[in-house]
């Protein structure tokens, strides 16, 4: 399993932006793709909607995976930035909604470094301990203790 992180370039400028970490303790498992709206990333677009999921809240229910999460996937996509960049990077890039979209519900954030403008909104590297610990990935572990390192 990837896991792909459409990044807005603003966010790779902060400091409280959690993304690094999951790259760090992903190494090769993970790619950081910085998002643009006229030249979008080849490499995303060449992922199958048959073995990828977008994490990403559902419009509608036909958006909504009926594979969830399942050894068959080998991608995940994760938009990485603040829940308005997320929502114009999902807007302009038409692509992204060919992708079976995957829902993170009931689970309330601990993220400290910003304030969150949705009450069900989760940090970058939350979404990403949320969907290893999901898939009993070993490194699941390693990235709670390094997001909660990062957290104080």
């Amino acid at each position: 399993m990837k896991i792909w992180l459409l990044t807005h370039s603003e966010e790779l400028k902060k400091n409280s932006g959690t993304g690094k970490i999951v790259k760090d303790v992903l190494e090769s498992e993970s790619d950081i793709i910085v998002w643009s709206r006229v030249n979008p990333s080849e490499a995303i677009l060449t992922l199958s909607p048959n073995n990828t999921l977008l994490v990403y809240p559902c419009e509608n229910e036909q958006q909504r995976s009926l594979m969830s999460l399942t050894p068959a996937i080998d991608n995940i996509i994760i938009i990485d930035g603040t829940w308005q960049q997320a929502k114009k990077i999902y807007n302009q890039s038409p692509y992204l909604k060919t992708f079976p979209h995957y829902e993170i519900q009931g689970v309330k954030s601990l993220y400290k470094k910003r304030r969150n403008q949705k009450n069900i909104g989760l940090c970058t590297a939350e979404v990403a301990i949320h969907l290893l610990t999901e898939y009993k990935h070993p490194a699941a572990s390693s990235l709670l203790e390094k997001f909660t390192e990062f957290n104080q």
